[in-house]
């Protein structure tokens, strides 16, 4: 396959992706319908991003020759961020708790793709490392709140929401481990791989992570619901009349 044709797997598996997560997401909570959005968006965002380098808007030649996807990190600065507030929703029950905690998170994400992207613009080897190195940092201090504070966060609440989040982290995060080393080894790194096995397992690893993982997360909020709605600990999410969310009935407050 070429690089081109592997942009166009981009395309296809992202956009039918969104609509499948989409169609499996449920609604009946404020958690449940904010997993659906988020895991239907990311895909979608996705699909965008492969369609601009297929046609051969997404990248620009460089003076050291290469062809720097910029479009990647355009995608990965809109949908990590979204992955990780999923994550923080069910570790916290809702993003609204520990504002300064999920702002972190974020900001550690943003900080890694920006620095990422400052890497692979560069065409001098000194630049180019301390640029990744930094993002390195980025991505480390993000591991460690992933598997710190919103950790701890979801083991204050119950056995189900616990497992849930743990399971999500560990596949996000190994999943994620991925991309550093594919990108360290392709061109914008130390070259050994050519571009289109870079591409190639670019792609698959994007397609897991926002299709895979999604299914993963959606399924997993649903139970998440089950449970909640069965403990009375939330009440099922009705649309009034003017099609504006409302909660049927209180919600009890979370600790």
């Amino acid at each position: 396959m070429t690089e081109t044709s592997w942009f166009w797997v981009g395309v296809v598996g992202m956009a039918f992706g969104a609509v499948v997560l989409t169609v499996l997401g449920g609604k009946r909570t404020q958690d449940e319908e904010a997993h659906t959005v988020i895991h239907g968006l990311v895909p979608l965002v996705a699909a965008v991003a492969y369609f601009s380098m297929a046609i051969g808007q997404g990248g620009v030649t460089l003076s050291d020759g290469r062809v720097f996807w910029f479009a990647r990190y355009i995608d990965w600065s809109i949908t990590t961020p979204l992955l990780l507030l999923g994550l923080c929703i069910t570790a916290l029950h809702g993003a609204h708790r520990r504002r300064a905690l999920v702002a972190a998170v974020l900001g550690a994400d943003v900080l890694m793709i920006v620095t990422g992207l400052f890497s692979g613009l560069s065409t001098e080897a000194f630049p180019r490392w301390t640029w990744f190195l930094i993002s390195c940092g980025a991505f480390v201090a993000l591991y460690v709140a992933l598997f710190g504070p919103l950790l701890e966060e979801s083991r204050a609440r119950d056995d189900i929401r616990r497992h849930s989040y743990l399971t999500s982290a560990v596949a996000l995060a190994g999943l994620w481990l991925l991309y550093p080393v594919v990108v360290l080894l392709g061109p914008d790194g130390v070259g050994v791989w050519s571009p289109t096995p870079t591409t190639g397992c670019l792609t698959v690893v994007d397609l897991l992570s926002k299709l895979a993982y999604g299914v993963l997360v959606v399924r997993a909020s649903q139970h998440d619901a089950d449970g909640d709605l069965e403990r009375g600990e939330v009440s099922a999410t009705l649309v009034t009349s003017h099609g504006v969310p409302s909660d049927a009935g209180s919600t009890p407050a979370q600790p």
